[in-house]
């Protein structure tokens, strides 16, 4: 594949339409094939839509779950969770002073519900934020399921070293 094939063109090369070239010769793709760019979008919208759905029937977002996570996984401090998730934030970059915008507001509900609590290291999970992290695990597993449904391990494997393998060419590495 050549190093514009398939990112940004629609299906088949530049200048052909439904498979045929601009000169008129057919060409080697499918019709209905699509370009990577169209299905990394299409499948982080209908995850993050996934998500969502679980998340809405219990008042909570996305991000209350990824806060949820860190604080239960030893993360105590609000500016290092900030760092964490400001890349899942609107345009990926956090606030002046290094905060993702709704961290603290999340903090502060997950808070309210008696889900975390600060302790003398830092936020830590509560009995209570315990359970409820069990509850929405249950039901974020489902959707995961529904995702790799019809997927083999290799398969799911392979895609994400190809993913990852993407995203270092593009500049990204471990860490950034």
């Amino acid at each position: 594949m050549s190093a514009s094939e398939g990112i940004d063109s629609p299906a088949g090369s530049e200048g052909s339409v439904g498979g045929v070239s601009a000169a008129g010769t057919t060409t080697d793709r499918d019709p209905g094939e699509r370009p990577v760019g169209y299905w990394l979008k299409l499948v982080d919208r209908l995850i993050d839509q996934d998500v969502d759905e679980v998340f809405l029937r219990t008042g909570l977002t996305r991000r209350h779950w990824q806060v949820l996570n860190m604080v239960r996984d030893g993360v105590s401090d609000v500016t290092t969770v900030d760092s964490v998730l400001s890349p899942f934030t609107t345009g990926g970059a956090a606030r002046p002073g290094g905060h993702a915008p709704a961290v603290s507001a999340e903090i502060s509900d997950l808070q309210a519900r008696g889900w975390v609590t600060q302790g003398g290291a830092g936020w830590e999970v509560t009995v209570a934020g315990q359970h409820a992290y069990h509850d929405l695990l249950d039901a974020v597993s489902l959707s995961r399921e529904r995702l790799a449904e019809g997927i083999t391990r290799e398969q799911y494997d392979r895609t994400i070293a190809t993913l990852e393998q993407m995203a270092r060419n593009l500049g990204w590495s471990p860490g950034t």
